[in-house]
C-alpha cells in the first residue's frame, strides 16, 4: 500500500468519525429543542391561567370597592365600623 492510500483511508475514517459525532450531537439537540419547546408551551399555559385567575379576582375586588363606596353613601357609621374592623381584627 502506498502512503498516498493510507493517508486517503486515515482521513476517510476521520471524516467518517466527524460525521457520525455531529449526527449523534444534532439528534441530542434536537431531544433538547422538543423538551424546551414542550416546557415553554407548559409555562405558557400556566401564564394563561394565572392572567385569566388574576382578571377575575380583580373583577371582584373592583364589585367589593364599589359596594364599599355605597355603603359609605347610605350607611356611613356601618362603613366606619367595617373600615375599623378591617384595619384591626382581622390582621
Amino acid at each position: 500500500m502506498k502512503i498516498s492510500q493510507v493517508i486517503s483511508i486515515g482521513i476517510g475514517v476521520m471524516l467518517l468519525a466527524i460525521a457520525v459525532t455531529t449526527t449523534t450531537k444534532n439528534r441530542e439537540l434536537n431531544i433538547q429543542i422538543t423538551a424546551q419547546r414542550e416546557l415553554i408551551e407548559q409555562k405558557s399555559q400556566l401564564v394563561d391561567s394565572l392572567h385569566a385567575e388574576l382578571f377575575n379576582a380583580n373583577c371582584i375586588i373592583g364589585r367589593v370597592e364599589l359596594s364599599l363606596e355605597h355603603l359609605n353613601e347610605v350607611e356611613p357609621k356601618a362603613f366606619i365600623e367595617y373600615a375599623r374592623f378591617y384595619d384591626h381584627e382581622t390582621e
